[in-house]
């Protein structure tokens, strides 16, 4: 258990101890003492984007294990440097992608290998960061305004696209190429409570709030069309009937479709969509032999070593990869293509 304080480090020390029956021992400070330790084999960082290097290189260093969540590095430059290290040491890398393990992403990536809708002819994904969802433009939460800038990473771009690109890419494969164009059309971000209060402070907006983009998928030839709906209400007035995603795969011989109304329904390495239909046919994804979340499953798969289907610092680069090519083809005004 490491932290920058010592006093909240020792605290929730104990509690974990307390919980596990299993002595946890307290770090604090640089994270080269925990590298250090002949007695840790995995080092866990989850901490805000801007530290994530500095926090898992002497890890790295030290041939530790690492799980980082996402986003890996501020920048795909970044993100491929502790990459790099990690294939140099050896050691293994685990990275918060959890939509890997959705039960509708492999689902989905069943039907497709099975050819339950034969040649798959194209994707279509109108997903949102709802307004509910407190980050980034029109609300975003008191508790962690450095997300709110794009300086530090933590852009709808790299997080919650990033998050949807892992998911089209866990079931479809990259994109060889992207076009894409953003706009911005929040002014401003208000700070709020976790309850949504107000706290009074408003800052400017400086990025786009809403993304479409689309591109050929590398293995299948297939199209993809997507819309990132930013700051759009799913709840109350204002929201009523509107849908937070609608997911369609055409093949020649079917169609897969999900749909969802629920705040985070658009993250899949969060939530199942509510309706998932499978030709027509209502489809029940949950297979019910576990109860673990999607990061318990992403564990789990990690615990099996080679045989394990998790996704690597080198898939967060895939991943980084489309992010900048999109953010490059919205600012050039023109197609990208992937070096993949």
């Amino acid at each position: 258990m490491h932290d920058l304080s010592p006093v909240c480090c020792a605290s929730a020390a104990e509690k974990y101890s307390k919980l596990t029956s299993a002595p946890v021992k307290a770090y604090h400070g640089s994270t080269d003492d925990i590298a250090d330790d002949p007695n840790v084999d995995l080092v866990v960082v989850a901490v805000k984007v801007p530290d994530h290097k500095a926090a898992v290189m002497p890890a790295i260093e030290k041939g530790k294990d690492v799980f980082v969540e996402c986003p890996l590095g501020m920048t795909l430059q970044e993100t491929m440097e502790i990459a790099e290290a990690a294939q140099r040491k050896g050691v293994r890398s685990i990275v918060g992608l959890q939509s890997w393990q959705s039960p509708l992403v492999r689902k989905v990536k069943e039907w497709i290998s099975a050819g339950k809708i034969g040649k798959v002819l194209s994707c279509t994904w109108v997903g949102s960061k709802t307004a509910e969802v407190a980050y980034w433009a029109p609300y975003h939460k008191d508790r962690a305004v450095y997300a709110a800038y794009p300086e530090n990473g933590t852009t709808v771009l790299q997080v919650t696209i990033g998050h949807t690109l892992s998911a089209l890419i866990s079931a479809l494969g990259p994109l060889s190429s992207i076009s894409s164009a953003c706009v911005q059309r929040f002014d401003t971000i208000e700070f709020v409570t976790p309850d949504m209060t107000p706290t009074g402070n408003i800052i400017k907006s400086t990025v786009p709030d809403q993304y479409a983009f689309c591109g050929v998928f590398k293995d299948s030839g297939a199209v993809l069309s997507a819309i990132c709906r930013g700051g759009v209400p799913v709840t109350g007035e204002s929201g009523r009937g509107r849908p937070s995603l609608v997911w369609l795969i055409d093949g020649d011989k079917g169609c897969i479709r999900a749909e969802s109304s629920h705040v985070t329904g658009s993250f899949l390495h969060v939530t199942t969509p509510e309706k998932i239909f499978l030709n027509g046919e209502e489809m029940n994804v949950d297979d019910g032999e576990d109860k673990l979340d999607n990061m318990g499953r992403e564990w789990l798969e990690f615990a099996k070593g080679a045989e394990g289907y998790y996704p690597t610092f080198d898939d967060a680069v895939l991943v980084y990869k489309h992010i900048d090519a999109i953010a490059r083809s919205a600012r050039e005004g023109r197609r990208i293509d992937l070096d993949i």
